[in-house]
């Protein structure tokens, strides 16, 4: 093929990526609003969707079931898990709790977040204890008026290879274990990285509350944007006073 053949390919694959970025981010809510929807019909892992003409479905006790049908059973379960577990990555779902419990609840004070403290709440988020109770990092607090807990267990876990897997816990104020993240933390030459271990949830129970923490954090991350750009703003404009000063510029 030659160059320019080459050059108008590269660039058609460009467009038609920019394209599908541009359509995925106009229609955020209408695709989160499907998964959700997705999330709310999937069966739960003790039911069975009923086949037309079938009487209802009677959850039985695991241990009258036939080797076989254990198998089966057991078969049936992990399709359905992996189904869930597919839905939470649709929506990022691991990535957007870690990237709130980390940047914004963990490793952050909220008495040097005093300009964004409003009526008591802290980017809607109201945090009313933080604790460490049997080495389990705890951070309970308030979204929308129903109340979480994040926990997790880094402390507990043992390293290997400069490797440490542990988990992030979020739970609702019946202590129901909504999500539980595992994480993977690496230490080397640029210091502690932290990543969301590939694989999906190790347990994970839907509901509208996903939305809720989606939603509040990409108000975060926009603010943090806005924060950046300012930011890089002023930067940029003592520059071009530094320059034209060294310079000798006058405009």
């Amino acid at each position: 093929m030659s160059g320019e053949f080459i050059f108008l390919l590269v660039v058609a694959v460009i467009v038609t990526i920019v394209a599908v970025l541009m359509h995925v981010g106009k229609n955020r809510d209408r695709i989160m609003r499907s998964i959700l929807n997705r999330l709310n019909a999937s069966p739960e892992p003790g039911q069975l969707k009923g086949q037309e003409g079938e009487g209802p479905f009677i959850e039985s006790n695991p241990d009258d079931l036939a080797p076989e049908e254990s198998k089966a059973e057991l078969e049936r379960l992990q399709t359905l898990i992996e189904d869930r577990k597919q839905l939470a990555r649709d929506t990022d779902l691991s990535h957007h709790l870690w990237g709130l419990y980390k940047i914004l609840l963990r490793y952050n004070s909220p008495d040097s977040s005093d300009h964004y403290l409003q009526d008591g709440e802290w980017f809607e988020v109201k945090i009313l204890k933080v604790s460490t109770e049997n080495d389990l990092n705890k951070l309970e607090f308030e979204l929308k008026g129903d109340k979480y807990t994040f926990v997790d267990d880094e402390e507990t876990q043992g390293w290997s290879l400069n490797m440490k897997t542990f988990s992030l816990f979020l739970y609702d104020d019946s202590n129901r274990c909504l999500i539980e993240i595992p994480m993977k933390l690496r230490v080397d030459s640029s210091g502690r990285n932290y990543s969301v271990a590939s694989g999906g949830p190790q347990a994970f129970l839907a509901g509208d509350w996903i939305k809720d923490f989606i939603n509040v954090k990409l108000k975060h991350q926009s603010i943090r944007n806005q924060e950046i750009r300012a930011q890089k703003h002023q930067e940029r404009l003592r520059e071009i006073e530094d320059l034209k000063g060294r310079f000798g510029i006058r405009e």
